[in-house]
């Protein structure tokens, strides 16, 4: 069965090395006046995606390239009352808007399309409200993987961290809401505290474009957005019931908005969602001790008018993880037979309960925004206040001590954010601001251990020009950036002495973007530029057992002869800086979607953990790793198409290729994400209002054939025993079990909508790995212990009125 699918999957693919654009709808419509007569020069605006045009000379006007969600759509004329109607979409829309006389004699209304030209000379990615509601229920870095191009590392069946060409943690920028995520982000089993259901759409921008945002945006960033506050005063909302099978998880949220009665422009929403999950299970047995319970809540309120605006929005996270008990032995012999064993140690019967190794994270996030708006220039002032709790629990000799967190940081950031778009002419926008992030994480008291990472505090700023031309056919876009990081630290080194240092970093940074609208169907997208980041605290000085990750990890100033902390100025420690090249090439035409876009990351200073060996430590033993730098390079094609074989039937198949190398030891790096393809053929009808779709997934993975050299744990013991150093001559990277063999995974989903008055019920069955294969996936940690999770069906339930 396997061989057949496989077959299929490559007969289905191989024909196609181009990418789906996954956002594929068009908003058009006409304005006309009181009586029914053309308005030319109307503006049209869709503030939430930043875009906006004025009418042609019949009223009319057009947007492509839409993602199914809700938007507000604000239209203005001279002389007219300026509306604003929200929409929904879920398959391509037209709508007429009528205007009244304003008794008033308005300001001169400038078009502003600056924001849709950033859009076309940037290479980014989205996931439309109807995709997202199609995976409801999973965690954000699950989530993503949908997105080509983008994948994740995993720490378990629950924790997903994405990765998107490669990279990952420090490289990549969250934006949840408008506020750079800020969280212990370093460690690779640190999944994104954000909750996917606060999003309206998820867009990854995948070059070095997203200048503005800051240092440390290596691989791209990540935007999630919520839908705008609504506009008028009537109630609506949404409610989600969803269950899987795997793991017996339950999930609930639910989300209410609307406006303030007689106070025109006020806008209000409260949103919260509550996850329940057991222990998780692969085709052949539990997965003991890796359930998770989760529970988020949110409210924004804001008021907005046609000249300014502001809002408060505040999220609390919550979530407690469970970490694979097989994934911690009590001795070096156990450690080995642990990687050998077919099933994990300790495996018990399904529960509900989670014991130690465990995760206990707590984020809450306040934003307060606010804009001004004149005739050629919009300002934007924004605050951030986050504050990031985490706690890891470890298997410690005595229930005393288990019961104290191993790990344990409290987190403050503090953002300010300020720009001015300017309109200079029709065709010619300037964006200029500045950041600011001043960060305090203080070890929380009572661990009895060492800190892995010292008490720091961060003081960054930076500053920011972007400059925007558009030309009929080519759009241009161009950002300089200036930024400094100063680190004020204080910690314990192995001898339980303090040490207390302060240094920083400073650098410049780049970005070029040309769009060629090469026809009325194709566009050619190219971006080159730099990017930058300083080495994070924890890559400089992490000292001992990261549980969570199941290993003992190094840093870069602990000196590997003397054990002690060495002052940065005595190292050799630098910044990454990276040059990433992306080209997009795009077609849309009658039944046929494609995109492919080719790029390469070259990464100076590279910064990674490098195993080197087992070690015995009071908790038990530990594959141990140090952070290492190197010059890396990550290239790679995103490719995909979609084909409408009927009104009914699409087909759509999609290639993710990458290629990592050490350059500095021409070797290659360790755990990297392996090529993959999939295809999915897609149902989809429409009758009486009644929206039933059908779809089938198959998705090949290849088995990692560029993974580095493997030294296993008998091999290291044998070693020790003799007294032979493995590494003393051979200082490539090494990996203690050879990658995994590569898989196919079937999934089905079907699903129905049906209007019920002012409301809509949405019914959703799917099963991921449907023939319940066994697999390990190269970039889970736990596939040192364990198999991935076996089959699960999921039924959800959701309702918005």
């Amino acid at each position: 069965m396997k061989k057949l699918l496989t077959l299929l999957l490559l007969l289905f693919s191989c024909q196609y090395l181009l990418a789906w654009q996954n956002c594929t709808l068009f908003i058009s419509g006409k304005v006309i006046d009181e009586n029914g007569s053309a308005l030319p020069g109307a503006s049209v605006q869709i503030k939430k995606l930043g875009l906006g045009e004025a009418t042609n000379e019949a009223g009319a006007f057009r947007f492509d390239k839409i993602c199914q969600g809700s938007y507000l759509v604000l239209v203005q004329y001279l002389g007219y009352e300026t509306v604003e109607k929200r929409i929904t979409i879920d398959s391509n829309f037209e709508l007429t808007i009528a205007l009244q006389p304003s008794e008033q004699v308005l300001q001169e209304v400038v078009v502003a399309d600056h924001a849709e030209i950033a859009n076309r000379s940037n290479n980014t990615a989205a996931l439309s409200a109807r995709e997202l509601a199609e995976v409801n229920g999973k965690s954000l870095g699950e989530t993503l993987q949908n997105i080509s191009g983008v994948n994740s590392i995993q720490s378990g069946p629950a924790i997903f961290k994405p990765v998107i060409h490669g990279v990952h943690s420090q490289r990549i920028l969250i934006l949840n809401n408008g506020i750079r995520q800020e969280g212990q982000q370093w460690g690779a089993e640190h999944a994104p505290e954000i909750d996917p259901f606060i999003a309206n759409n998820l867009t990854v921008i995948k070059d070095a474009g997203a200048i503005k945002y800051g240092t440390d945006a290596l691989g791209g960033v990540i935007v999630v957005t919520p839908a705008e506050l609504p506009a008028d005063q009537k109630l609506g909302g949404e409610l989600h019931l969803i269950g899987n099978s795997n793991g017996r998880a339950g999930t609930i949220s639910g989300l209410l908005e609307g406006g303030i009665k007689n106070a025109k422009g006020w806008g209000w929403r409260v949103q919260g969602t509550g996850r329940r999950s057991g222990d998780a299970h692969t085709p052949d047995y539990v997965l003991s001790n890796t359930g998770f319970r989760e529970m988020n809540y949110s409210a924004s309120v804001g008021h907005h008018t046609e000249t300014s605006g502001f809002e408060i929005f505040y999220s609390h996270f919550n979530t407690t993880i469970g970490i694979l008990r097989g994934s911690s032995s009590e001795n070096t012999q156990g450690l080995a037979d642990a990687m050998e064993r077919e099933v994990p140690a300790n495996t018990t019967d399904f529960t509900y309960t989670i014991s130690e190794p465990r995760q206990e994270v707590t984020h809450n996030l306040i934003k307060v925004n606010g804009h001004v708006r004149s005739t050629k220039h919009l300002y934007n002032l924004q605050y951030g206040l986050q504050i990031n709790n985490r706690k890891e629990f470890d298997v410690r000799r005595g229930a005393a001590l288990t019961a104290l967190p191993a790990l344990a940081y409290k987190l403050y950031t503090h953002t300010i954010d300020a720009e001015r778009e300017s309109t200079i002419s029709e065709r010619h926008s300037r964006c200029i601001g500045i950041n600011s992030m001043i960060q305090d994480n203080n070890k929380i008291d009572g661990t009895q251990t060492l800190p892995f990472i010292p008490n720091f505090r961060n003081y960054s700023a930076g500053v920011f020009w972007i400059e925007k031309i558009s030309r009929s056919k080519v759009d241009y876009d161009l950002g300089l950036r200036y930024d400094y990081r100063l680190y004020q630290v204080a910690g314990f080194n192995f001898q339980n002495k303090l040490y207390k240092t302060q240094f920083g970093f400073g650098n410049v940074t780049a970005t070029a973007g040309v769009s060629f609208k090469l026809s009325q169907h194709s566009t050619l997208i190219g971006n080159v530029g730099s990017a930058w980041r300083p080495p994070n605290v924890a890559e400089l000085y992490s000292l001992g057992t990261h549980q969570s990750a199941a290993a003992i990890e190094y840093g870069l100033l602990l000196d590997e002869i003397t054990t002690q902390v060495k002052e940065i100025e005595n190292s050799n420690v630098n910044a990454e800086h990276a040059l990433k090249w992306v080209t997009t090439y795009q077609y849309q035409k009658s039944r046929w979607q494609a995109e492919a876009t080719g790029y390469l990351n070259y990464i100076f200073n590279y910064i990674y953990l490098k195993p080197r060996g087992i070690t015995e430590t009071g908790r038990g033993p530990f594959a141990y790793y140090r952070y290492t730098q190197t010059d890396a390079s990550f290239a790679g094609i995103d490719a995909s198409l979609q084909y409408e074989l009927t009104r009914k039937f699409s087909i759509r198949t999609s290639a993710s290729l990458l290629r990592a190398k050490d350059v500095t030891q021409n070797y290659f790096l360790i755990f990297i994400p392996s090529n993959r393809v999939d295809v999915s053929l897609r149902y989809e009808s429409t009758k009486n209002k009644k929206k039933f779709f059908a779809q089938a997934k198959l998705k090949y993975v290849a088995e990692q054939k560029r993974a580095p050299r493997v030294v296993s744990p008998e091999e290291i013991l044998e070693a020790k025993a003799q007294g032979i150093d493995l590494f003393a001559t051979d200082t490539r990277t090494f990996d203690f079990l050879a990658a995994p063999n590569g898989y196919a995974l079937l999934s089905i989903s079907t699903g129905l909508s049906v209007p019920v008055q002012n409301t809509k019920l949405d019914f959703r069955l799917s099963a991921d790995n449907l023939t319940n294969t066994r697999y390990r996936e190269y970039t889970n940690r736990m596939r040192y212990f364990a198999n991935e999770t076996g089959r699960n069906v999921s039924v959800a339930v959701n309702l918005s009125f």
